[in-house]
C-alpha cells in the first residue's frame, strides 16, 4: 500500500469523524462526503443512544450530540464490530474525557450499568446453562456464565430525571446483573455478604462445594458469628438457585 494512499484514506476516516477537518470547494465531493457522514455519525449515535436511555436523558440533546461526537472523533476503538460500540463508549467515559459541558459525576458508573444489562442480554455460553429444580439437592455450585457482580459508589439503579444524586452514596452500592431461566435480563441490589459470597464462589470457576464455601466464608467474616454467617449463606445460596444467579453443579 503506497504512503499516497494511506494519506488519502486517512484524510477519508479524518474527514468522516470531523466534518470540520474537511474543506473542498467542489460542490459534488461535499454533498457525497455530506452523506457518508451523516451515515456513519446517525449508525453510531443511535447504538450508544439505544444502549444507554437512562443516561440519555439526562443530558440535553445538543450536549449529546456534542459527546457523541467526541466519542467518534477521539476515541480508538479496539473492536470492528458493532455490537461492541456500546462497551467502548463505557471505556471512553472511563477516561473523563474533557468536554465543553460536565457531565454527572456518576456518567460513567451509569453507563458501565446499563451496558452491563445490554451485555448480559446477548451474551452468548460455550455450554447449555442448566438451572436449578425446586427439590433438587445440591452441595455445590457455581455463578452462572450469564450473570456478573458489580459494584459502585452510586445507587445506578435508582438514577433518573427524578432522581439525581449529588455525591456517591455512604457505602459502596453492589449488584448482580443476570439472565434468568426465562432469558429475561434482571439485577439484584446486594448487601456486602451476598457479594462478598458470590466473589468467593466467582473465584471457583468449576463450582465450589457449600461446606467448603462456608469455611471459607466464616474465615472472611470472622467479626460475625459463625452460626449467623452460615446461616445466611443457606438463605442466599437457596435464593441465588431460584433467581437463576447461582447453578447447581
Amino acid at each position: 500500500m503506497s504512503e499516497n494512499f494511506k494519506s488519502v484514506q486517512q484524510e477519508f476516516v479524518n474527514a468522516i469523524k470531523n466534518p470540520d477537518s474537511f474543506e473542498t470547494n467542489d460542490a459534488d465531493i461535499k454533498r457525497r462526503m455530506d452523506i457518508y457522514q451523516s451515515l456513519f455519525f446517525n449508525n453510531i449515535s443511535g447504538f450508544i443512544s439505544t444502549g444507554f436511555p437512562v443516561l440519555k436523558s439526562l443530558v440535553s440533546e445538543e450536549n449529546w450530540n456534542v459527546l457523541v461526537r467526541a466519542f467518534f472523533i477521539h476515541h480508538e476503538s479496539r473492536s470492528p464490530y458493532f455490537s461492541d460500540i456500546s462497551k467502548e463508549f463505557v471505556e471512553y467515559l472511563s477516561t473523563s474525557p474533557e468536554l465543553p459541558f460536565q457531565l454527572p459525576a456518576f456518567a460513567a458508573e451509569l453507563a458501565h450499568y446499563e451496558w452491563l444489562e445490554l451485555d448480559i442480554s446477548i451474551r452468548k455460553t460455550s455450554h447449555d446453562v442448566l438451572y436449578f429444580n425446586a427439590g433438587e439437592q445440591v452441595t455445590m455450585v457455581s455463578v452462572s456464565p450469564l450473570a456478573t457482580l458489580a459494584s459502585y459508589t452510586y445507587p445506578v439503579h435508582l438514577i433518573g430525571v427524578d432522581h439525581i444524586p449529588e455525591a456517591p452514596a455512604p457505602e459502596q452500592q453492589f449488584y448482580v446483573v443476570y439472565r434468568n431461566e426465562e432469558q429475561r435480563v434482571e439485577f439484584v441490589h446486594l448487601n456486602p455478604l451476598t457479594a462478598v459470597l458470590l466473589h468467593t464462589i466467582e473465584q471457583h470457576e468449576q463450582g465450589i462445594d457449600i461446606d467448603a464455601l462456608g469455611e471459607q466464608l466464616c474465615k472472611q467474616l470472622d467479626h460475625l458469628p459463625e452460626h449467623t454467617v452460615l446461616q445466611g449463606m443457606q438463605q442466599i445460596v437457596s435464593d441465588m438457585l431460584q433467581k437463576g444467579i447461582l447453578l447447581p453443579n
